[in-house]
């Protein structure tokens, strides 16, 4: 006979995020592997060049793709039309009310091999956002366990065990704030929130 209350609680903190993660790169079809991979490597250099001058960094930039694959043309048989080489980098944009200067720059210096793969919001440090919604999950649970100790008739006791799980969810909108200078691609913000789930075993008396 268990002489313990399990319970759960989730609790939720939401912030407008700091930080744009934007992966880009260029893809060019070329007749030969040595054309393909010289006209990739420029174009790649120039998208490179526009996002260190907006101020990124080593710390801001990782390569995240290199492929260079045959492509065929399957009409009327099989036909080697030439070769794709594609290369991508991960950009983390701080200076978030820039973020869509940065993005459209980077796209038109690599022209029209330039590729926009994925984008991302997040926030730079979440341990603040995790100790608020940790506070929240706890008094959730709490006030589930004294409810069903008071229904029962027993007397709640210290907690003897607890877990927790971390998770990410859009938060509500109020203060969905377009990111989108001039030409630059708009970019909605909004909050981002930070969940904490706890599993709680109580003593009973």
């Amino acid at each position: 006979m268990s002489n313990t209350i399990s319970v759960s609680g989730t609790g939720t903190a939401a912030a407008a995020p700091d930080l744009v993660i934007v992966e880009l790169g260029v893809e060019v079809l070329g007749q030969s592997v040595a054309i393909a991979r010289k006209a990739a490597a420029a174009s790649m250099q120039s998208v490179v060049g526009s996002l260190r001058s907006h101020g990124l960094g080593d710390a801001d930039l990782s390569t995240t793709g290199y492929s260079i694959n045959p492509e065929y043309d399957h009409r009327n048989g099989r036909r080697l039309r030439g070769y794709r080489v594609a290369t991508s980098v991960k950009a983390r944009i701080t200076a978030i009310e820039a973020a869509g200067d940065v993005i459209d720059d980077a796209v038109a210096a690599g022209g029209d091999h330039s590729v926009v793969s994925g984008l991302r919001l997040a926030h730079q440090d979440e341990s603040a956002l995790a100790t608020a919604a940790r506070a929240e999950a706890w008094k959730a649970a709490l006030v589930k366990a004294e409810q069903l100790a008071g229904l029962a008739g027993l007397v709640l006791g210290p907690a003897v065990s607890i877990s927790e799980q971390h998770g990410h969810s859009p938060g509500p909108m109020p203060r969905a704030m377009a990111i989108e200078a001039a030409g630059g691609p708009p970019v909605e913000t909004g909050e981002l929130s930070v969940a904490v789930t706890i599993q709680v075993d109580f003593a009973i008396g």
